[in-house]
């Protein structure tokens, strides 16, 4: 049976990539994608999300959420994504309906048969306002995976001590990791080992459909730290990495540790602090560290390029 799973995202370049691999993977059913500001504000992330959503056929509801952290000024990376999120691409306007994101949250979660896994690859704005107004509703997630935050040196791109998911909103990361679901984090030290470029999509490129079009252009547009020294070797995939660990877990090697956000911090704040001593108390997370960067290269090629294929015919 495929896992019900739902996408919290801020589209977003990488994002996009792996809302194309869940659509793409007979392993999880997509309830739902709920839009939250990030790399760009909710009036960008929210269309990108239901452009994209109609590009790729599918018929699940796509919520608009929080427009802002809980308490803090919003830094976006235009300088990253580009103005509108998608590196300049365009989709045509969808004329879906956006729900209220949180409240879509709880109902999908709650009228599902299955427990939910929660594939959260952008800030956990969303995901704190969910734990706070609907309670016993998020804790029947099964899991919270989690693209964000890092580990050791690989640990900001924002700062240097804080991923960009966690820095844009430390408050909500530090309910999140608090409350006590199961989650996995895919962080900077993980998805930094998960470099593709074109070279690696071979079949895809080759397909020439409406994803590898978009994907083409995503690829060659998207700009962060982690590139600068990768030559031609690809871009890291931060959120297809963490969408890719819910259908194939063998695709990264994780370990249990405490992990805690530090939101106070003049130099640290968003930092993921992993107590790899065991001195805080109970292990709350399993945070990746090996990528088998191959299997993962793989999956994305014959994923989409079947999804490619898929649109091709629906077009025809």
């Amino acid at each position: 049976m495929p896992r019900p799973i739902i996408i919290d995202t801020d589209p977003g370049i990488d994002d996009a990539l792996a809302i194309m691999l869940a659509a793409a993977s007979p392993e999880v059913e997509l309830l739902g994608i709920v839009a939250v500001a990030g790399n760009v504000g909710i009036e960008y992330t929210a269309p990108n999300a239901a452009a994209l959503a109609d590009l790729l056929g599918l018929d699940c509801p796509v919520g608009r959420g929080s427009s802002s952290p809980l308490w803090r000024t919003p830094e976006y990376a235009p300088q990253v994504h580009g103005e509108n999120g998608f590196g300049g691409y365009s989709l045509p306007a969808s004329e879906r309906v956006l729900e209220p994101g949180v409240p879509l949250l709880a109902r999908l979660i709650e009228s599902s048969a299955d427990p939910v896994t929660v594939v959260a690859i952008g800030p956990l704005t969303n995901i704190a306002l969910l734990m706070a107004e609907y309670p016993e509703t998020a804790q029947k997630v099964e899991r919270f995976v989690i693209m964000g935050g890092g580990t050791l040196r690989d640990t900001g791109n924002a700062t240097p001590t804080a991923e960009f998911n966690i820095a844009f909103d430390p408050e909500a990361a530090v309910r999140v990791f608090g409350f006590g679901v199961p989650i996995t984090m895919v962080g900077l030290n993980a998805t930094h080992q998960a470099l593709v470029g074109a070279q690696h999509l071979p079949d895809l490129m080759a397909s020439g459909g409406p994803a590898a079009q978009m994907v083409a252009h995503l690829l060659g547009s998207y700009s962060d730290d982690a590139n600068a020294d990768s030559g031609d070797t690809g871009m890291a995939q931060h959120d297809s990495l963490a969408l890719a660990a819910v259908l194939d877990p063998a695709v990264i090697g994780t370990e249990h540790y405490r992990v805690d956000v530090e939101n106070t911090g003049r130099l640290t704040t968003g930092m993921t602090v992993v107590d790899y001593l065991g001195r805080w108390g109970t292990p709350n997370c399993d945070v990746a560290f090996d990528v088998d960067v191959p299997r993962f290269r793989a999956l994305l090629n014959t994923r989409l390029t079947a999804l490619d294929s898929r649109l091709k015919e629906a077009r025809s």
